[in-house]
């Protein structure tokens, strides 16, 4: 679970963003440039690194081959893919890559893995430190983001800042949180983590936030799916310790919700987790996977998570769990891809399983391997 910062080192934080963006903003030519040609199918891996350390990476996994080549965007543009990414996606051959704490969204060719282009704080009004990306259409994204109370709206195909959506969220701690998105029933709805229990509905035509839920019983909403019955899955982390006291109880919730009349169709408390909590769906979006420590499978039409775990997350000479930190499915083949976290310092490492629990491979890629996008 990412360690939070006390606002009074914003500013700080905010100057090193705009500097490192002042050094690499724009696409020039570079003479040590790797040339790459990665056609068919494959896997993009995001590793975050570690925060203000700038040694974000991507790697790319064939699964046909299993063959991983690591550091690829620096590889492919000789520059740094900068501090802390977050989240990558795919859209029309171009994967988009929000890195964080450099408040740059990168574009880059799903083949060579040269950028093709970049939204950056300073072309915005504002974007600071953008997470996730979900498209409307060819010519209309959204960005969240982990301290504005704005979601930023671009055009994906040439990285135009077109506008932002007012949240209306007040500032706690600092933060102003908004994090996944899922579009349910017509609307696009988008869980704010930091220090609240609010899930936000905004009407894409009219570009703003028309309705909220708040969960209630639990906080800090952490990840979020929609089922094939077009019901919406939010995972909480429940909150955490702080330096002086403890926000929220760190007891997880599972939370099955009609996006038309936005009610809470089911709640489940969750055992304590001890890292990090995600959801995913398989292709049919029938079934949910869970990590909450270890990893659950459970059908939509059950009430609850089963009392063992569909696969067990790996454990140190001491007994210790690994810190699973990602998880998705691949949409063609079926395949769970988990991301380990080690120990939050090494190399990850990515355990690829089939849909009924079978190793099928395992491979080390950066530090803190978060996300996956599938080609």
């Amino acid at each position: 679970m990412r360690k939070r910062y006390a606002p009074s080192i914003l500013p700080g934080m905010l100057l090193a963003a705009m500097w490192w963006l002042a050094a690499c903003s724009g696409i020039e030519e570079r003479p040590d440039r790797e040339g790459f040609s990665e056609q068919g199918r494959g896997v993009f891996i995001l590793n975050e690194g570690n925060y203000n350390s700038g040694n974000a990476s991507l790697s790319y996994y064939n699964p046909q081959t299993k063959q991983v080549q690591n550091g690829i965007f620096l590889r492919a543009n000789d520059r740094k893919l900068g501090d802390t990414g977050q989240s990558i996606t795919l859209r029309n051959g171009t994967a988009f890559i929000a890195v964080e704490n450099s408040g740059i969204i990168w574009g880059i060719d799903a083949e060579t893995f040269q950028v093709k282009g970049q939204l950056t704080s300073p072309q915005t009004e504002h974007m600071i430190n953008p997470r996730y990306i979900h498209f409307l259409s060819d010519q209309k994204a959204y960005a969240t983001d982990l301290y504005s109370p704005y979601i930023t709206i671009f055009n994906p195909s040439n990285f135009q800042y077109l506008g932002s959506i007012s949240t209306g969220q007040p500032t706690l701690y600092g933060y102003c949180s908004t994090e996944q998105m899922v579009e349910c029933g017509g609307l696009v709805f988008t869980n704010c983590w930091c220090y609240t229990d609010l899930i936000l509905a905004i009407d894409p035509a009219q570009d703003e936030v028309v309705d909220s839920i708040h969960l209630r019983t639990s906080m800090q909403p952490k990840s979020m799916v929609r089922d094939r019955q077009d019901r919406l899955w939010v995972i909480t982390d429940g909150g955490y310790e702080m330096q002086d006291d403890a926000f929220g109880e760190n007891i997880p919730h599972l939370y099955c919700i009609d996006p038309r009349t936005r009610s809470i169709l089911s709640d489940q408390a969750l055992d304590t987790d001890e890292g990090n909590v995600q959801l995913a769906t398989n292709q049919q979006a029938d079934t949910l996977y869970v990590i909450n420590n270890d990893i659950y499978r459970m059908a939509i039409n059950e009430s609850h998570l089963p009392v063992r775990p569909f696969i067990q997350a790996p454990r140190d000479s001491k007994g210790r769990r690994h810190k699973l930190y990602g998880l998705s499915v691949d949409p063609q083949s079926g395949d769970l891809y988990v991301a380990d976290a080690v120990d939050y310092a090494q190399s990850g490492v990515i355990y690829r399983y089939d849909s009924a629990g079978h190793l099928l491979d395992t491979f080390r890629v950066g530090i803190n391997p978060n996300g996956f996008a599938f080609k």
